[in-house]
């Protein structure tokens, strides 16, 4: 684990320094180390996770180099499967973004392979860069107790991922003038997460619960801003970073997912009925989805859809997991289905 994660951190360091002068490597290098992370995290548990059959090799041609790895793909769903680690469909779909970038600088024609990428080109591979670093920087904090002995090579690399997000200073200067015409048609904005700049829009879904989406990087995010449940009077923001844990500032009351379950719960029902619970699929959350209005959230990530199908076999409803179209036969995120 620990020569994959070291790899892992150089090839990070590497992205950074390469964003201007080669961002095709910059990208390449980038990917790659994701990749690795989670692959140090599969081998956390067992070098076999890693090994894409395991029938067919040896521990000596594991350490040797010879055996096939799994794919990013396959490492993501053994971290679910066999660790219990649940990543976010978001962080899935960037790091897929990222790879795939990847693999068409190598394999294809890519326009940042070209000698001197335009500064437009380097602007997109810096926001996608950004958000790929958010996504990892969470897992890694996630991933404390794993990769404690790293802590110095990732504040390294935090501090110069906050120094490449100076690059997208020319995106926020365009978008500018159009942000601030919003703000005069009363569109609020709030400091983004992923790139720190004051580009979120906000969008108000209700009294408690909004949404913001970032004009210059894309990250979208949900936070909800509620009255403390032991009435101090304090309003209390809570997104997805804070949401477990949170603790009032004012008289230090920590927040239970119950406390914002009464707070974001819209839905009437009659406590003779036989109602199925709502889990979330983004983050394995068992019974925490509640409806807020016309909207589903999730009480321990804040992730929200518009609807919570049903699962054909378990008859549970969920937010965040795949089409239960066929669930009968294949289950859901939570079940195995008729198959299984």
């Amino acid at each position: 684990m620990r020569n994959l994660s070291e790899s892992a951190f150089d090839f990070l360091e590497r992205s950074v320094e390469e964003i201007k002068t080669h961002p095709k490597y910059s990208v390449i290098h980038f990917a790659t180390a994701a990749e690795l992370i989670l692959k140090a995290r599969l081998m956390r548990e067992h070098w076999t996770l890693v090994v894409e059959r395991t029938s067919d090799v040896s521990v000596e041609d594991f350490l040797s180099g010879q055996a096939k790895t799994v794919t990013q793909g396959d490492a993501i769903k053994r971290l679910k499967n066999a660790c219990g680690e649940n990543i976010p469909q978001d962080a899935v779909n960037q790091f897929g973004k990222i790879a795939a970038h990847r693999n068409r600088m190598i394999h294809f024609f890519h326009e940042a392979g070209q000698k001197e990428a335009d500064n437009a080109l380097t602007e997109e591979i810096v926001k996608e860069l950004c958000l790929s670093w958010f996504y990892l920087e969470r897992l890694l904090s996630d991933w404390n107790d794993q990769f404690e002995v790293f802590e110095e090579e990732i504040l390294s690399v935090t501090w110069r991922m906050k120094q490449l997000r100076a690059y997208l200073q020319v995106a926020f200067d365009r978008l500018k003038p159009e942000i601030e015409a919003a703000k005069i048609s009363g569109t609020v904005f709030t400091t983004c997460s992923g790139c720190g700049f004051d580009a979120a829009a906000v969008n108000e879904i209700s009294e408690v619960f909004f949404e913001k989406r970032c004009k210059v990087c894309g990250l979208g995010e949900n936070y909800i801003e509620i009255p403390c449940p032991n009435d101090c009077g304090k309003i209390l923001h809570i997104d997805a970073q804070n949401v477990s844990g949170m603790t009032c500032e004012n008289c230090e009351h920590e927040v239970t997912s119950e406390e914002l379950g009464e707070a974001l719960d819209t839905e009437f029902s009659d406590p003779s009925d036989c109602e199925p619970q709502a889990n979330c699929a983004q983050c394995t959350g068992y019974g925490s989805v509640v409806q807020h209005n016309e909207t589903f959230v999730c009480t321990k990530c804040l992730y929200s859809e518009d609807s919570a199908p049903q699962c054909g076999w378990c008859n549970e409803r969920q937010i965040g997991g795949s089409d239960l179209e066929f669930s009968y036969h294949t289950g859901c995120e939570f079940c195995e289905g008729h198959a299984g």
